[in-house]
């Protein structure tokens, strides 16, 4: 069993490492928002959020989303353009500030309020939200399971947790995926990034590094994330494991053909 200090300081190294992060994937976010990407993503999320906004607004009101780990504000500004009152969460205070630069210049007037907290510890009361959203993040998660169960417990009953991630760092402990990764990285070029938007050498390292430790590195999913939102009471629990080829760009799928993005959606 890993100990409470141990825990503790593998958090802060998360944080750490985001922090310093938070230009560059910001200014990856803004070059995801400039292209024909954003238009993609809008199509996905329409479609997945439309019910719960739609059920909102028959009762006179805007719907309530959670941007989960909102990083520098991609789904808080999406969202926003959808219709729905924003709460995003994020441990990184330098996230945080880039998300409210972003959203003020792409959505100056939309209800959106940015609040600093662990995503598996959120200081909202039962059934505050109609729809839960995260990109990138369960993985992330020292304690995956209680995160869910934590995000089912915010939503409303009907409510909805949408979910994209991927097998990200697999590669650590599946030598069949390191190598496939390996080949796939060596032959195709992130065309759709610029130098001003990608990690250094360094920062990847520090990140293999954290996700060595974290749970999720070792397990197939989503399968896994399936079996735990059943058990943790959410109902019609639906898995798109090829949404990759609606949201990602040529260059996006071969660069991460051995990680492709999967698409979560269960309602509490």
């Amino acid at each position: 069993m890993v100990g409470k200090e141990a825990v503790d300081e593998l958090g802060q190294s998360i944080v750490a490492y985001w922090d310093g992060r938070a230009q560059t994937y910001s200014n990856g976010v803004l070059g995801e928002l400039s292209d024909k990407r954003r238009c993609a993503w809008q199509r996905v999320l329409a479609r997945t959020a439309h019910g719960r906004i739609a059920s909102a607004a028959a009762e006179g009101r805007m719907a309530r989303a959670l941007d989960l780990g909102c990083g520098p504000g991609f789904f808080s500004i999406l969202l926003a353009e959808e219709g729905c009152a924003v709460s995003a969460v994020d441990m990184s205070t330098a996230m945080l500030n880039r998300a409210r630069e972003n959203a003020a210049a792409a959505v100056p007037d939309a209800p959106i309020e940015f609040v600093r907290c662990d995503a598996s510890r959120l200081p909202f009361a039962d059934a505050s939200f109609d729809i839960a959203v995260s990109r990138n993040l369960t993985w992330l998660m020292r304690d995956p399971e209680g995160a869910y169960a934590e995000w089912l417990r915010v939503l409303v009953p009907g409510g909805k947790l949408v979910v994209f991630d991927a097998n990200w760092y697999r590669y650590l402990v599946d030598a069949e995926v390191d190598e496939a990764r390996l080949r796939d990285q060596g032959s195709a070029k992130l065309a759709d990034y610029d130098e001003n938007s990608m990690a250094t050498d360094d920062e990847e390292r520090r990140c293999e590094r954290i996700a060595s430790m974290l749970p999720l590195t070792a397990i197939k999913r989503p399968q896994w994330d399936v079996n735990t939102l059943v058990r943790l009471g959410a109902r019609r629990v639906e898995v798109n494991e090829a949404v990759w080829q609606d949201l990602w760009t040529p260059s996006e799928q071969s660069f991460y053909a051995s990680s492709p993005l999967f698409l979560i959606e269960a309602y509490k």
